[in-house]
Order: C-alpha cells, then sequence, then structure tokens
C-alpha cells in the first residue's frame, strides 16, 4: 500500500491493513457462509478486491445461493481438512524443522498472543497458529495501530507496529507465501486461487510497509 504520512493518512492506511486482514481471516477460518458470500458480492468488497487485482467469477457472483455455498464448502473441506491429503492451515507444519501439528511454533504463536493480552473467543477450539488466528492477530494489531494515529500517539503507534513487524517477520512471512502457493497450484475453483494469491501479495508488501510506517511513527 502507498503510505500517506499524514497522521489522518495513517490511521485509513491502517484501518484498510486491518480490514483486509479480518476479510482473509474469514475466507480461511472456515466455509463460505451465506453471509460472507453476500459481503463478497456487495460492490463496496467487489470494488476492493477489484483495485487489489482480484476479479470474481461470474459463478460466485451469479449463481445460485445453495450451490455455491456447497461448492465452496467441498472445494474447502477438500483444500484444508481432508480426509485425504489436503493442505494443512497451521504455521508449525510448514516450517522445514516442524512438519506436525501442535509443533514448537504453535508454542510460541499462542505465548505471542498471551504477552498481548489478547483473548480467544469462548467458541474457539482450534489450534493458536492457524492461519486465521494468525491474520486475526495482525487485523487487531493493526486496528490499534489505526486508533493511535487518529489521537495523535506515535508511541502506540509504533508500539503496535513493532509487534506487528516482529510477528510478520518470525511468523507469517516464513510460511504463508508457500502455504499460498501450495493453495494457487492445487484448488479447483477460481475463489480460493484468488483469495490465496492476494494473501500472499499482501503479505509481501506489509513486510515492507510495516516497516515503512514504524519509520514514521519514530521520526513522530
Amino acid at each position: 500500500m502507498t503510505v500517506d504520512s499524514s497522521s489522518d493518512g495513517l490511521a485509513r492506511t491502517a484501518i484498510q491493513v486491518s480490514n483486509l486482514y479480518g476479510f482473509l481471516a474469514a475466507v480461511f477460518r472456515e466455509e463460505v457462509s451465506e453471509q460472507l458470500l453476500g459481503r463478497l458480492r456487495s460492490p463496496p468488497l467487489r470494488d476492493t478486491l477489484a483495485d487489489a487485482g482480484i476479479t470474481l467469477d461470474e459463478n460466485l457472483l451469479r449463481g445460485a445461493d445453495e450451490a455455491v455455498l456447497r461448492d465452496l464448502a467441498v472445494e474447502f473441506a477438500a483444500l484444508f481438512l481432508g480426509p485425504g491429503e489436503h493442505i494443512s492451515p497451521h504455521e508449525s507444519v510448514h516450517l522445514p524443522q516442524g512438519g506436525t501439528l501442535w509443533g514448537a511454533e504453535t508454542v510460541t504463536v499462542r505465548k505471542f498472543v498471551d504477552a498481548l493480552g489478547f483473548k480467544y473467543a469462548d467458541d474457539y477450539s482450534g489450534i493458536p497458529d492457524h492461519i486465521s488466528v494468525e491474520l486475526e492477530l495482525m487485523a487487531e494489531l493493526a486496528r490499534r495501530e489505526s486508533v493511535a494515529w487518529e489521537q495523535g500517539d506515535t508511541e502506540a503507534a509504533a508500539n503496535s507496529l513493532a509487534y506487528q513487524c516482529q510477528f510478520m517477520a518470525e511468523h507469517l512471512a516464513k510460511w504463508v507465501p508457500a502455504f499460498c502457493t501450495k493453495v494457487t497450484n492445487v484448488a479447483g475453483l477460481p475463489f480460493y486461487r484468488d483469495m490465496a494469491q492476494l494473501t500472499k501479495d499482501f503479505v509481501e508488501s506489509e513486510q515492507t510497509d510495516i516497516d515503512r510506517r514504524l519509520d514514521i511513527a519514530k521520526g513522530g
């Protein structure tokens, strides 16, 4: 993203970043719901995706809800749940030193979340290093960054950005691009190919943009 160095511009950038992290977390958390399908078909989200180079296919936009949701659910299960071969959406599985669920990185992510004082939803029973959890964590950090810029609190903004930078370097950047490449290579439906490509591009661009925003915050 292009960084506007004014406080208002930085606040807008941070909330856009937060919203995109949150949207992508929803995509990978579970099968597409009727509510999410409605959002995907709405002009605001379609325009945002178009700005990122993503044009949703006509079947998703125009097909009967029940059929579209069924096809997406089948694809989601085949890609991320199994049975049989699937692409685990968990960090520890994709690291060279890992390869299994509940690896060392799982514990590291859980400790990172706990140290920030964040809480898991009461109904969450998944594993802490699921891609949706990691994206939600970044969404919340970027949201806090946005609030800090709005309040003119550059110290708080820098603090949030430092955590974003750390988590990006130690976690997301190490596995999400490779995970997304695997998804784009095997996905049968355009939706999951597009979402994986968008996630990969976004994570890679944020590696640079976080540093830029952090430099501005430190200079403020």
